[in-house]
């Protein structure tokens, strides 16, 4: 009897534990710096549990990265010039195509030093359901 009673609370257990996984939430905001749209480069954001995500910016200064786990995430922001030309035509091995290029005229510089989560200083909470606009100054 405590054999079958173990056969049964044993896979329930395993499921629960499983399940206890640090929570997260999908993460989007608009990327401004000195109140101006940042229209190209990337957001890299080091997340509470040390995990790193990293994504694009799009040409309307926004990003959206899943799965990022609840709390304080150390954020950098890298905004080098975009390439001049076609873009967009060729893809890698795995078959992704380039971004297109921003607007002329609508990409500035940002500061490097905003580009490492580790030195940038900026910080964003992450809570599910939440905005997370990043605001450089």
């Amino acid at each position: 009897m405590m054999r079958t009673l173990f056969a049964l609370v044993l896979p329930v257990m395993l499921l629960a534990i499983a399940g206890c996984g640090p929570a997260t939430t999908t993460v989007a905001g608009k990327v401004t710096y000195q109140g101006k749209t940042v229209v190209w480069g990337s957001v890299t954001l080091i997340a509470s549990d040390g995990t790193v995500h990293q994504v694009g910016i799009g040409t309307d200064g926004t990003y959206t990265l899943p799965k990022v786990p609840l709390g304080s995430a150390k954020v950098g922001v890298e905004s080098s010039a975009p390439p001049t030309g076609r873009t967009g035509e060729r893809g890698d091995a795995r078959g992704s195509v380039a971004p297109p290029p921003p607007p002329p005229g609508a990409w500035f510089a940002i500061p490097v030093t905003l580009s490492d989560p580790m030195k940038s200083g900026v910080v964003l909470d992450i809570r599910s359901g939440l905005p997370a606009d990043i605001e450089l100054k």
